[in-house]
C-alpha cells in the first residue's frame, strides 16, 4: 500500500515539475537558445563582416579574396562594387552586405531580379569564421533553379533560399545564354559575395522544441554566388499576372497579402482567383 502511495506522489510531483517548466519550455524541453542576446548578435555579426571586409581585398586577377598585404583596397572601401542593405527580421534590424564582383551581362533585355522572381544560380556556402572564409563550403551545387518566394512544391528546409540571399539577388544580372547542343552554358553571368548575418542566414531565435538543433544556427554565413538566370516576372500562380504585382499594400511583399475572403490563409500571389 505504501508503495502504491509513493508511485502516486512521484506521479503528481512529476506533473507539478511539469507545469511549473512550462513558462521557459514545452513539456518539460527547454529551448537552448533562450538566453541568446539578438539585438547584441546583430552588432556583433555586423562588427565581425566589417572587420573582414576591411581586412581582405578581392584579387581580380585570380578572382578570389585575398588578405591585405601589400596595401591593397580593402572591399569595405570598394563603395563602387559593395552594397549595403538595411533588413529586417523579427524586430531586428540588420545589414547586408553584398559585393559584386561581376554584374553580369545578359543577352537580352533582362534587369535585375525582383525577390519575388525564381532564380537559376550556382552558389557555395561558407562560414565567416575568426575572420576567414576559407573552408570547405558547408554546401556546393551547380546551377539548380530557386523559387525566391514560397510554393506549393515540397522543398527542403536546408535547401530554401536564406533571406540574406532572397534580399540581395536583385544587385546581380543573369548572364548570357550560349547553349549550343551541349550542357546548358553561360557567359559573363553576375558573380560576388554575399555577406549575412546570423540573424537574415539560419537564426536560432526561430528555433522550435524538439526540432533538430542546426550546426549553422547563429553563424555569419557566406554566399560565393553566381547569377545564371531567372524568370523576368514569375507568375507562381499562372493567373497571367506577375507575382510581384500581386502586392495589393504595396511593402514589397506578397506573401502577407491576402484578398480573398473565401481563402483567407491563401496569399494572392498563390490565388489564381485574385489578380
Amino acid at each position: 500500500m505504501n508503495r502504491i502511495k509513493n508511485i502516486f506522489l512521484l506521479l503528481i510531483l512529476g506533473v507539478v515539475v511539469m507545469i511549473s517548466c512550462d513558462d521557459d519550455n514545452v513539456n518539460g524541453f527547454i529551448n537552448p537558445f533562450e538566453d541568446v542576446d539578438y539585438e547584441a548578435l546583430a552588432i556583433s555579426d555586423n562588427d565581425s563582416i566589417v572587420k573582414f571586409l576591411s581586412t581582405h581585398y578581392y584579387d581580380t586577377l585570380n578572382e578570389e579574396v585575398r588578405l591585405i598585404d601589400a596595401g591593397q583596397s580593402s572591399m569595405f572601401s570598394d563603395s563602387e562594387n559593395l552594397k549595403i542593405k538595411d533588413v529586417t527580421s523579427n524586430d531586428i534590424n540588420y545589414k547586408l552586405y553584398v559585393y559584386i564582383t561581376n554584374i553580369g551581362e545578359p543577352n537580352s533585355s533582362k534587369g535585375n531580379p525582383t525577390k519575388v522572381d525564381s532564380v537559376f544560380i550556382s552558389r557555395n556556402e561558407l562560414p565567416l569564421l575568426n575572420n576567414s572564409i576559407s573552408f570547405d563550403p558547408l554546401k556546393e551545387n551547380n546551377q539548380v533553379w530557386w523559387n525566391l518566394l514560397p510554393t506549393f512544391d515540397f522543398v527542403e528546409e536546408n535547401e530554401r533560399p536564406l533571406l540574406g540571399a532572397i534580399e540581395a539577388f536583385q544587385f546581380f544580372k543573369p548572364g548570357e545564354n550560349i547553349t549550343d547542343d551541349g550542357p546548358i552554358t553561360y557567359q559573363n553571368t553576375g558573380k560576388g559575395y554575399i555577406f549575412m548575418p546570423s540573424g537574415i542566414a539560419y537564426p536560432s531565435i526561430n528555433y522550435v522544441p524538439r526540432q533538430p538543433i542546426n550546426s549553422l544556427f547563429d553563424l555569419i554565413i557566406v554566399y560565393k554566388v553566381e547569377l545564371l538566370d531567372f524568370v523576368e516576372d514569375t507568375d507562381h500562380d499562372i493567373d497571367g499576372t506577375p507575382s510581384i504585382e500581386e502586392d495589393a499594400n504595396g511593402d514589397e511583399n506578397p506573401r502577407n497579402d491576402f484578398s480573398d475572403p473565401t481563402n483567407p490563409n491563401l496569399p494572392d500571389y498563390l490565388n489564381p482567383n485574385i489578380r
